[in-house]
């Protein structure tokens, strides 16, 4: 074999696997989305918690565990967004999934730790 075909191979095997990552990890979004979802409709407080990237930044404040189950979850996740959680598509944006529910987006993706909530946006038409 050529010296130029063996560096070639491993470029080409690393390239032949990506679309299998790709794959697995858009199965892994789907799959943290709707543990999201049963959560949030729920309401568990302390599911959304663990489900959750920690601390959890909200009103410019980074939030422990207990302050975000206190403040961030009742805030956030009131009863028309857990209704509206439950049937919102998860709309990919980059590595993330996103779930639009007025007036937030909700921006799931994959950390250290797994598939988390890492952050949400206001919107503000």
């Amino acid at each position: 074999m050529k010296a130029s075909t063996r560096r070639l191979l491993p470029g080409l095997l690393v390239l032949s696997m990506l679309p299998a990552m790709a794959a697995s990890d858009a199965a892994a979004g789907r799959d943290f989305a709707e543990r999201f979802r049963a959560a949030a409709a729920a309401p568990d407080a302390a599911a959304l918690a663990e489900l959750s990237a920690l601390p959890f930044r909200y009103e410019g404040r980074e939030l422990g565990r207990e302050a975000f189950v206190a403040e961030a979850v009742p805030a956030l996740f009131t009863p028309s967004v857990r209704r509206c959680l439950r049937r919102a598509p998860a709309q990919p944006e980059g590595d993330r999934l996103v779930l639009w529910c007025k007036p937030y987006g909700f921006h799931l993706g994959p950390t250290r730790g797994g598939w988390r909530l890492i952050e949400f946006v206001a919107d503000v038409d």
